[in-house]
C-alpha cells in the first residue's frame, strides 16, 4: 500500500487556532486539521513542516516554526498539534498564511495548497506590556514586566504552584532587585520541557561504579528536548547547514520517527549551531576563543559561549539531573527496577538483580533488523516529561571525561581538557546496568556509532 503523499493527492484541512489563557499565552497556538489520501482519510504517523507567509501564493517566507517539523499521530484523517512562530511575525500586524509540507516516509515534503490565513487571534500577543507597581493583580507573567523590582508585598497573593518555574524564579528575582527584563524566561514549548533549577545528588555508587562519587551538584534552570533528535528532525536542520556553509555527516536512522544514530560529537556540536542559526538564536560554539568564528566545518577545538542563548549539548551534570526526573538516590529514571516495559535496553535477569527483564532485546526494537532503536516517544517519560533517558542510544554531552567527582559544584561545565567526551543514558544494547542515571561512558569525540544520539539544551532565561 502507498503511503507517500504527493502533491496530487487531494488533502482536506480544518483550521482553527487559539493561544493559551492572557496569564500564560507566550507565542503558541493550536491547530487542527483533518488529512486525507486518494479521497480516504488518512491514519498513521505522519510529519509536517509548517511555515509562515506574507501572502497566499507567492509572497515571501517570514518564518519556520519552532521546531521546524512536528510529527502527528493521525487517526482518521484528524489531527491537533500546537504552532509557535514566536512574536516577531505578527508585530506588524501584517496579514500571514500558513503553509504545510507533509510526509509520511523518508521523501520530500509535499506542500499543501491553498495556504491557510491566519486570523487576527495571534495578535493578542502584541498587547501593552504591564505598568505600575502591581498593585490588585492576581496572577502575572514575566514576560510582560518591564525592568526593575517589585515589591515583595505585590507578590503575597500568588504562590510558585499557580506558575511554572522559570516564571516564579523570575518574579522572585525581580522581587529581590536582582534580575531585570533581559533576564526574563523565555517562552519555550514545542517538543522541550523545563528543568527546574536546583541541587541534586550526582552519581552513585551503589553498585559498585568507582567513577561517579556522589556530589552535591547546583544547577540552573533549562530546557530539554523531550525525544532524542529524530532522524526527520535532524535532515531538517541538516539540510538548512548544508546550505549555509557546513560540513555534516549524513547520519543515520531505520524511520522517520527513530532517533537519528551515527553521527559523532563533532556533527552533534555542528547541528546545534546549525539549529541555533535557523531559529534566529545566538549559536553557542566557536572555532576560536574570542567567540567570532561560528563552529561550522571540521574537527578541531570547540569553544562553548555559555552566554549564548542558543540551543547546545547539555552538560553531563544538567544531563544527570534531567533523567532522575525529581527522584533522588534512584537507580533509573523511574525508580530502582527497570524492564522492557520502561526502556529499550538488553535484558540480562540472572547478572542483575534489578532487572526485570524480558531477556534479549527488547522487541519494540526489532522490526526491521539492526540496529535496534525503538520509535522516539515508544516508553512512559520520566517525571519531567523526558523519554529514552535511559536505553534506546546514548547520548552525547559537552563535557571531557575526567573519573571521579566534580569539584565544581554549581553548574559544573567539566574538565578543560581531555581525551574522550562523556556519553550517557544507555543504549539497545546496554544492560541494566549501563542505563542507570549515573552510569558513565567516554569515547573520543570522532566516533560516531549506531547507539549514538544526541537531544539539546536551552537556557530557560534570555
Amino acid at each position: 500500500m502507498r503511503t507517500a503523499i504527493t502533491a496530487g493527492v487531494a488533502i482536506m484541512l480544518l483550521v482553527a487556532s487559539h493561544l493559551q489563557e492572557a496569564f500564560a499565552q507566550g507565542t503558541v497556538f493550536t491547530y487542527q486539521g483533518r488529512l486525507g489520501q486518494n479521497g480516504v482519510p488518512f491514519t498513521g504517523v505522519a510529519e509536517i513542516a509548517p511555515t509562515l507567509w506574507s501572502a497566499v501564493s507567492g509572497g515571501s517566507q517570514i518564518a519556520t516554526n519552532i521546531p521546524p517539523t512536528i510529527f502527528l499521530t493521525v487517526t482518521d484523517g484528524f489531527f491537533t498539534t500546537s504552532l509557535d512562530f514566536g512574536s516577531a511575525p505578527f508585530a506588524a500586524g501584517a496579514a500571514r498564511w500558513l503553509q504545510l509540507g507533509v510526509r509520511t516516509t523518508i521523501a520530500p515534503f509535499s506542500v499543501l495548497t491553498p495556504r491557510q490565513p491566519l486570523t487576527a487571534t495571534p495578535y493578542a500577543i502584541t498587547a501593552a506590556s504591564l505598568a505600575g507597581d502591581g498593585a490588585n493583580l492576581s496572577s502575572l507573567s514575566a514576560s510582560n514586566l518591564a525592568s526593575g523590582t517589585v515589591p515583595l508585598a505585590r507578590l503575597s497573593g500568588i504562590t510558585s504552584n499557580q506558575l511554572d518555574a522559570a516564571t516564579w524564579q523570575f518574579l522572585v528575582a525581580l522581587a529581590s532587585g536582582t534580575s531585570g527584563a533581559t533576564n526574563a524566561p523565555r517562552v519555550v514549548t514545542n517538543g522541550m520541557v523545563l528543568i527546574p533549577a536546583g541541587n541534586f545528588i550526582m552519581g552513585d555508587t551503589s553498585d559498585g561504579a568507582g567513577n561517579n562519587v556522589p556530589t552535591n551538584v547546583y544547577v540552573s534552570a533549562f530546557y530539554m528536548d523531550t525525544n532524542l533528535v529524530s532522524w526527520t528532525q535532524w535532515q531538517g536542520v541538516y539540510n538548512y547547514a548544508i546550505n549555509h556553509g557546513y560540513s555534516l555527516y549524513w547520519g543515520a536512522a531505520k524511520a522517520l520517527n527513530h532517533p537519528v544514530q551515527t553521527v559523532n560529537w563533532f556533527d552533534a556540536v555542528k547541528w546545534c549551531n546549525a539549529r541555533s542559526q535557523q531559529a534566529g538564536l545566538a549559536p553557542v560554539y566557536y572555532a576560536d576563543a574570542a567567540f567570532k568564528l561560528v563552529y561550522t566545518n571540521g574537527e578541531a577545538e570547540v569553544f562553548a559561549n555559555w552566554d549564548a542563548k542558543g540551543y547546545r549539548l547539555p552538560t553531563e551534570a544538567e544531563w544527570e539531573k534531567a533523567s532522575r526526573g525529581g527522584w533522588s538516590a534512584q537507580r533509573f529514571p523511574w525508580g530502582n527496577t527497570i524492564s522492557q516495559t520502561k526502556a529499550n535496553y538488553s535484558g540480562s535477569t540472572n547478572n542483575f538483580s534489578y532487572d526485570l527483564g524480558p531477556n534479549g532485546y527488547n522487541s519494540t526494537g526489532l522490526v526491521g533488523g539492526q540496529p535496534y532503536t525503538s520509535p522516539i516517544a515508544s516508553f512512559p517519560a520520566n517525571g519531567y516529561g523526558l523519554c529514552d533517558m535511559a536505553g534506546n542510544l546514548r547520548q552525547w554531552c559537552w563535557d571531557w571525561y575526567a573519573g571521579g567527582s566534580f569539584t565544581t559544584v554549581t553548574d559544573p561545565h567539566g574538565p578543560a581538557k581531555g581525551a574522550d567526551r562523556v556519553l550517557r543514558g544507555g543504549a539497545w544494547d546496554s544492560g541494566a546496568d549501563n542505563c542507570r542515571c549515573a552510569t558513565r561512558y567516554s569515547f573520543v569525540p570522532t566516533g560516531k556509532y549506531n547507539n549514538f544520539g544526541f537531544r539539546c539544551v536551552l537556557p530557560a532565561f534570555h
